[in-house]
């Protein structure tokens, strides 16, 4: 604590009485503040427990040195030190106005009083006029009053919304009024009869845009207490009404993308995953309907799945897409904003947005989303939405590859890649529930190769899997497309002949036998040459026939083949025929 600022009041005049020691004592043990007895060195005589706290504060600031000098001084002149100090405490700080008052030639008095209540009333009287003020400039940024008539009689001096005060005074207040607005909620504030508080009204700026304004008014009464017109205040809230829209709109486009991101992941079948996103999709943001394509290794597009109304003709959604993925692939292998990977196009009034969709950068397919007549261009947040489901349609497209590779690991025969037995049998199940449903009757053909053994035995295992490759080559050039081709496990063979009645399963099962041409070459000599054993079961729709029931009968036919001494074809006995004897068997 600075001497320079200590008070020095006049000293004591000469003659006058010095209390003796227990005098001072019993005056500090009674004073309503803090009080002490110091001696020359600064030491303490006697001190009342308000005075500790001072006391620290004392040393604190000018030192145990510093303090010492100044109740020497005070000895010294004669002359009270008088100043003001805050001190810390809990809850809040105190402030004490005290002095230090020499009264002998040896003792010096401490004498405080807490002022902190009118302290802080000064300063908050001062805060209070200050923020009053700031609270009338930043919230009261235009005030005005109105007439009877609804015309301005006064307004703040630097006018508002680009307005200047002399554009204001004696024009009806109603003509500021944007046409966009609801009539009677903007009428209401610059006739108030009863007060208005912080209604939200638009207004026209001079170049004709609108603003916001968040108004307050009271009515005005004459002597009487006749309405003669309005007093307000208005606050410019242009900016933050528009704020809060983007910040609105942009909370309900992520409410809008967790839930398509929560449709496609609720799906626990991957190939569930595509329509559901296209449904959902599309139903979200107002389109007719939606499609999604997969993308081949080379970027070729074809459709995975599609939702809703048929795209319009004249939009050609496959060939824009297809045109757009080779434009990006085109580049630099590196996606741009999110806005690259979509675009836009018009045929008449209709509209379709598109987006490629990526895993790791790498495009692996495409969205797309169209409007029927009539209907708005697509919208800024539209676009968000759509690059956001774009990001977590490639997800699920590569969920599904993946699940697919795995699926085809499952289903299929390593050593000729055609299907294997449970693969085969699954789709079995299918294409047999297909006939109930068209009422047409399929064929199961059983195949097996005659003197294979041999060709083990004598070349080795590896002339043997190039034997199996070679008749899954043959058999797979005799089918149809839709019909099914499979190695049920080591060298038998089956085949699935579609909208196959018995007379057309005899001449394909001739024509199978005509193969045997084609796997010669893969024999182990001359006597031992490859051939073909064959069995064929029909299937009629409405038989009742199990999956199980007609493997058994193909395979019994193909075995009646091998008994009777190979290389030719049996159709096997229908079902009713089939159960007969086996019931009768056991």
């Amino acid at each position: 604590m600075p001497k320079a600022a200590i008070e020095r009041p006049a000293g004591r005049r000469a003659g006058s009485k010095t209390p003796d020691g227990p005098a001072l004592d019993a005056l500090v043990a009674s004073w309503a503040g803090p009080a002490a007895r110091l001696a020359a060195d600064g030491s303490v005589i006697a001190s009342n427990p308000a005075a500790t706290a001072l006391l620290e504060e004392l040393r604190l600031r000018v030192g145990d040195g510093g303090f010492t000098s100044l109740v020497a001084a005070a000895l010294a002149d004669g002359q009270a030190r008088s100043d003001t100090i805050v001190v810390a405490a809990a809850p809040a700080a105190v402030t004490f106005d005290f002095s230090l008052v020499p009264v002998s030639g040896q003792d010096v008095l401490l004498l405080g009083r807490d002022v902190s209540l009118a302290t802080n009333l000064r300063q908050a009287l001062g805060e209070s006029r200050q923020r009053f003020k700031d609270l009338v400039e930043i919230s009261s940024d235009f005030a005005w009053e109105t007439d009877a008539a609804g015309a301005f009689t006064f307004v703040s001096p630097k006018g508002a919304l680009g307005w200047k005060a002399t554009d204001l005074l004696g024009r009806e207040a109603a003509s500021f009024i944007d046409d966009a607005g609801d009539g009677e909620a903007q009428a209401t504030p610059f006739t108030a009869h009863a007060p208005v508080d912080q209604a939200e009204l638009w207004l026209r700026r001079p170049d004709g845009t609108p603003a916001c304004v968040a108004i307050s008014a009271v009515p005005l009464r004459g002597p009487e207490g006749e309405w003669s017109g309005a007093r307000g205040v208005w606050r410019d809230v242009t900016e933050t009404h528009a704020r809060e829209a983007a910040l609105a709109e942009a909370e309900n486009r992520e409410r809008l993308v967790g839930y398509l991101t929560r449709t496609i992941r609720d799906e626990v079948e991957p190939e569930a995953m595509l329509s559901a996103a296209a449904s959902a999709i599309a139903r979200a943001l107002g389109a007719a309907g939606c499609r999604v394509w997969d993308a081949d290794r080379e970027g070729s597009l074809s459709t995975a799945t599609e939702f809703g109304a048929r795209a319009p003709e004249g939009l050609n959604l496959d060939r824009h897409m297809a045109a757009h993925v080779r434009r990006l692939e085109a580049g630099t292998g590196t996606p741009g904003p999110d806005r690259d990977d979509q675009f836009a196009i018009s045929a008449g009034s209709s509209r379709f947005l598109g987006a490629v969709t990526r895993f790791r950068r790498k495009i692996n397919g495409a969205i797309g989303l169209w409007r029927d007549d009539g209907d708005a261009e697509w919208s800024e947040s539209e676009r968000e939405v759509m690059a956001k489901i774009a990001d977590q349609i490639g997800i699920a497209q590569e969920q599904i590859a993946n699940h697919e590779a795995l699926a085809l690991q499952a289903r299929t025969d390593v050593l000729t890649g055609l299907l294997n037995r449970r693969g085969f049998a699954k789709r079995l199940d299918r294409q047999m529930a297909q006939c109930v449903s068209t009422g047409k009757p399929g064929t199961l053909v059983y195949v097996d190769l005659d003197n294979f053994k041999a060709v083990n035995d004598r070349l080795g295992h590896p002339a043997g899997d190039a034997a199996l490759k070679g008749l899954a080559a043959a058999l797979r050039g005799a089918v149809r497309s839709g019909d099914l081709v499979a190695r049920l496990g080591g060298d038998e063979f089956a085949l699935w002949l579609v909208d196959t009645d018995q007379p057309a399963s005899i001449e394909r099962a001739k024509q199978i036998l005509a193969l045997t041409a084609e796997i010669a070459p893969y024999s182990a000599g001359p006597d031992k040459p490859l051939g073909l054993s064959v069995g064929v079961a029909v299937h009629i729709p409405g038989s009742g026939e199990s999956t199980s029931e007609l493997l058994d009968r193909a395979d019994q036919a193909m075995y009646t083949v091998k008994k009777s001494g190979k290389g030719s074809y049996i159709v096997a006995m229908d079902v009713k025929a089939f159960r007969a004897a086996k019931g009768a068997a056991t």
